[in-house]
């Protein structure tokens, strides 16, 4: 009888370990996510971090396969004909993505595989739809009223009260002006009136004072859908100038004539 219990004993283990085995070879299905720019200048770059999550334990090498796909790929990369590849052991890889020349909405196609030491091979695909659009160039050009050189000047710039970007100007002197320039990605923005608003913290107190002219503001502009013979897609109004620290905004679309 003990030997038999013994046996028994024996068994449990082994089965025991097994499982604790095939559970440390897998911890749930691969998946990843991606994170990058949902929207594209024609024929820029941009890069993309694929994160694994799930999938084997223990020493494993991932793998992403990557390309786009649209209407007109022209001037993109990488294509199903020729896609893009990168590996390594770490859970975030970063894989890099051309626009093409053309505004249309792209779709990425990644593909992550995750091959362990010992164990099954999981792989797993996803697709992820790009706007490219030609970007609307804003343009403002502060002056500093004051008596002490602003420097590490941050621009933040809203369109219709959200916040589409940020720039820095690097020093502003006393009672002289300095340019600052943002690519605005118009992605979704209808055709007709907008307000566009322009903060810069001078004196890096974390607060937007009016009085300070630390804040300009325009009163619309139209995006037109139809670009005209001359080139111009924007029409701008500018509806306050505030005389400590002025802007003149102007909008235009990059690389048309």
């Amino acid at each position: 009888m003990t030997t038999r219990r013994f046996v028994l004993a024996l068994v449990l283990l082994a089965v025991v370990g097994a499982t604790l085995a095939a559970s440390a070879a897998a911890s749930g299905p691969l998946l990843f996510d991606l994170h990058g720019p949902t929207a594209i200048a024609p024929g820029q770059n941009a890069v993309f971090n694929v994160t694994a999550s799930g999938g084997p334990d223990g020493n494993v090498t991932y793998s992403v396969v990557y390309y786009i796909e649209g209407t007109n790929t022209s001037g993109g990369a990488p294509l199903s004909s020729s896609p893009g590849r990168t590996s390594g052991n770490q859970t975030t890889l970063q894989i890099n993505v051309t626009a093409p020349t053309l505004e249309q909405t792209v779709t990425l196609v990644v593909t992550l595989e995750a091959t362990p030491e010992a164990g099954s091979v999981q792989n797993v695909t996803r697709t992820f739809s790009i706007t490219v659009v030609k970007p609307i160039v804003l343009t403002a050009t502060f002056h500093n009223g004051g008596t002490t050189t602003a420097l590490n000047i941050t621009v933040r710039w809203y369109v219709d009260g959200a916040l589409v970007g940020t720039s820095q100007i690097a020093r502003i002197a006393s009672n002289a002006d300095a340019t600052v320039t943002f690519n605005y990605l118009p992605v979704g923005l209808a055709p007709g009136e907008h307000t566009l608003r322009v903060e810069a913290d001078l004196d890096h107190n974390n607060v937007i004072d009016p009085s300070k002219g630390e804040v300009v503001t325009s009163t619309l502009f139209y995006s037109q859908v139809s670009e005209p013979a001359t080139g111009w897609t924007i029409l701008l109004g500018i509806g306050v100038f505030i005389p400590v620290f002025l802007g003149v905004v102007a909008l235009r679309r990059r690389g048309q004539r």
